[in-house]
């Protein structure tokens, strides 16, 4: 069958630039945001739009050239924009939070290439919890926990983020939730799921268990059967579930937390941590029957 060619005023479509009427100032979307925010006035967006006319630049690298707005303040107007949380606030979050403070920075890109290489390696509906752990205190494990955790929730993946390092627990102080109630409560039967879990603002879809008061038997809590109850029911909740954990060298917890999540990654950090206690951790965890799915260092 002959395929008739189509005439040329048929394609003339592909090959014309529509002309696009005016943008009027309060039609453009991030100086909406901006006013709405009561960063900008009908006056300044008429302002950055003449300015950007003639430069060419974006909206807010104009707005900034021109002392209008700071940083942050654009930051926040895109993340309405793109519907990607963040929180550019001063004291919102605590300053480690890279991934809410400065979602742009080369180190948040390489907790989002970790994040993709979680999803598309491992995680699954049958697989969504991980546990990170690290040799020895100050090497970033609770930092790497926090900020992944972001990541996922950023995603829109339903993230959990369990800080079961009850002898120095670090996400409340991250996440500026203060004291409450926490896994301790939960596994003592003081508290019930609903108030001990907590929703991390700005992120909609990220939930914190954090420690919650310590206890005198740290060890003797997660071997209750309650501490098998609560890893093995949340994940049917969320999509992701990382656990926190302290120091595999200072205490046999980690390993107890990481056999009850069947993974976990291992941190590091440059100068810091020796090739041999990452051999010695991963020894031990292997043979708790633990899937190892990588070490990731910390500068």
């Amino acid at each position: 069958m002959a395929v008739e060619p189509m005439a040329l005023d048929e394609l003339s479509w592909r090959n014309t630039t529509p002309e696009l009427p005016p943008v009027r100032k309060s039609e453009h979307l991030l100086g909406s945001i901006l006013v709405a925010a009561g960063v900008l006035s009908e006056e300044d967006i008429e302002r950055v739009l003449r300015e950007q006319q003639a430069s060419k630049e974006l909206f807010g690298v104009t707005a900034k050239r021109l002392g209008l707005v700071r940083d942050e303040q654009v930051i926040r107007a895109l993340s309405v924009q793109y519907e990607f949380p963040s929180s550019a606030e001063d004291n919102a979050l605590g300053p480690e939070l890279f991934m809410a403070h400065d979602p742009y920075s080369a180190r948040a890109e390489a907790i989002r290439s970790l994040r993709s290489e979680l999803l598309l390696r491992y995680l699954t509906d049958s697989r969504k919890m991980i546990a990170l752990v690290s040799p020895r205190d100050g090497e970033g494990c609770s930092v790497l926990a926090a900020n992944l955790a972001i990541a996922f929730a950023q995603a829109g993946e339903r993230t959990l983020l369990i800080d079961a390092n009850l002898r120095t627990p670090r996400q409340a102080d991250l996440f500026r939730l203060g004291e409450g109630p926490g896994l301790t409560s939960l596994l003592s039967g003081r508290a019930s799921l609903q108030e001990a879990i907590f929703a991390a603002d700005p992120f909609g879809d990220l939930g914190i268990l954090c420690a919650g008061p310590r206890p005198p038997n740290p060890q003797e809590l997660l071997g209750r059967v309650a501490f098998n109850y609560v890893m093995e029911s949340l994940p049917a909740n969320f999509d992701v579930v990382l656990v926190d954990t302290p120091a595999l060298q200072k205490c046999a917890d980690a390993q107890i937390i990481a056999a009850r999540a069947g993974a976990c990654l291992l941190a590091g950090r440059t100068n810091h941590t020796r090739l041999h206690e990452l051999t010695a951790c991963k020894n031990k965890l292997l043979a708790s029957g633990v899937d190892i799915l990588g070490v990731v260092v910390n500068d």
